[in-house]
């Protein structure tokens, strides 16, 4: 059983919070800057794909590496070295001379923030049920809130500078290496339990039923996030004739996130109905972007997806942690490869479907795989209470 905890966030959650809005900085300002990244090396959109795959083919595999590794070595230990190895890609990335070592830095880019990313909400997680998953929402608002600002920060730099895409990554290599100043003095959280709990094997989590329903839903939402983020803006130039209205789409939507998590991480919500009442909503959100013709509606319509998306993943990585309170680390690290899994596959299958039926079949796709993620978030909040 958990202890009585404090209301009081921990001291470690503005230092972690810190080093997601740099990680959402990244997120935006790469996805801001592909195109004149794939330009610059010459590179048509199947290259461009390529190097996003680079990221999350490593947001598949270290979370899963390193999350057990966590709950034996300590939080602490990897948080720091893989903020190191976040800051190292960074740099490799603002730095690269050609497309091969540019991969390599978003490689190592996607391995730092996801292990930092899990560790540290595994670090809050253990804290409390209660108030675990508001904190690590708090976390995912900074993230949200970086990836608002660099979009808005790099195209006024670039308009009114002259800034190259790179400044994205340096101005990433300066906020981490200060956050990780701070990583290395502020307190860790200890678990706050009654016993100690033994480090499960990776055979408990595949064994455990509402585990793998929350595996399979957060590879789901992922994949919403990724099929969304990309192609936001084709939906706009090419089915709304409104090419203009694709980034303020994207920047509402981000937006909107960042307030979600900021409010769901102060209101006292249990996490498994907020989670449910968000799918449910952003699926019935997804089938209204599918039928609208007017481009103002839709830019609405975007703005309430970021907001019913704001607590999904706070909550499903908060339950899947408290499935196995001594192997957190264990437990996210294998929800985050489902992350990468969604995030790599989703934007794939809506390609595929744009190219052979339209646009619009493929944000089809993403309203029943909300629906599918709520169907499967619903049964496991039950049989976790249960």
């Amino acid at each position: 059983m958990y202890a009585l905890s404090s209301r009081r966030a921990p001291a470690f959650l503005p230092a972690f919070s810190a080093l997601m809005f740099f990680v959402g900085f990244e997120m935006g300002g790469f996805q801001f800057a592909l195109s004149s990244i794939s330009s610059a090396f010459s590179m048509r959109s199947t290259g461009a794909g390529l190097l996003v795959a680079a990221q999350y083919s490593s947001v598949i595999l270290m979370p899963l590496l390193f999350g057990r590794i966590s709950d034996r070595a300590g939080k602490r230990r990897v948080i720091l070295v893989f903020s190191v190895v976040f800051l190292l890609g960074c740099l490799c990335s603002a730095l690269s001379r050609g497309v091969f070592s540019f991969a390599a830095g978003v490689f190592l880019i996607g391995a730092g923030y996801s292990v930092c990313e899990t560790s540290g909400s595994a670090a809050l997680a253990d804290l409390s049920p209660e108030y675990g998953a508001r904190w690590v929402n708090i976390s995912q608002g900074a993230l949200s809130l970086g990836a608002v600002i660099s979009p808005i920060l790099t195209q006024y730099g670039v308009n009114a500078f002259g800034w190259s895409w790179r400044i994205v990554f340096l101005i990433c290599l300066v906020g981490t290496l200060l956050s990780l100043v701070a990583l290395f003095f502020v307190r860790y959280p200890k678990p706050q339990t009654t016993q100690k709990k033994a480090v499960a094997s990776p055979r408990s989590f595949l064994r455990d039923i509402p585990f793998i329903l929350f595996f399979c839903s957060i590879l789901l939402y992922v994949g919403l996030e990724n099929g969304f983020g990309y192609f936001a803006e084709s939906l706009f130039s090419q089915e709304l004739g409104a090419a203009a209205f694709g980034a303020y789409a994207i920047s509402a939507y981000w937006a909107s996130m960042a307030v979600s998590r900021l409010v769901f991480g102060v209101l006292s919500i249990r996490p498994s109905r907020a989670l449910v009442a968000s799918l449910c909503a952003s699926g019935v959100l997804f089938f209204a972007l599918v039928l609208l013709q007017a481009s103002i509606p839709a830019l609405v319509i975007c703005a309430f997806i970021g907001f019913a998306f704001g607590p999904v993943w706070g909550s499903l990585m908060n339950l899947a942690a408290e499935r196995f309170p001594g192997s957190s680390g264990g437990a996210m690290g294998l929800m985050s490869a489902g992350c990468g899994l969604g995030g790599a596959l989703f934007p794939a299958l809506m390609g595929i479907l744009s190219d052979f039926v339209n646009l619009r079949a493929a944000f089809g796709l993403l309203a029943l795989a909300a629906i599918a993620a709520a169907t499967l978030s619903f049964f496991a909040a039950r049989m976790q209470r249960s």
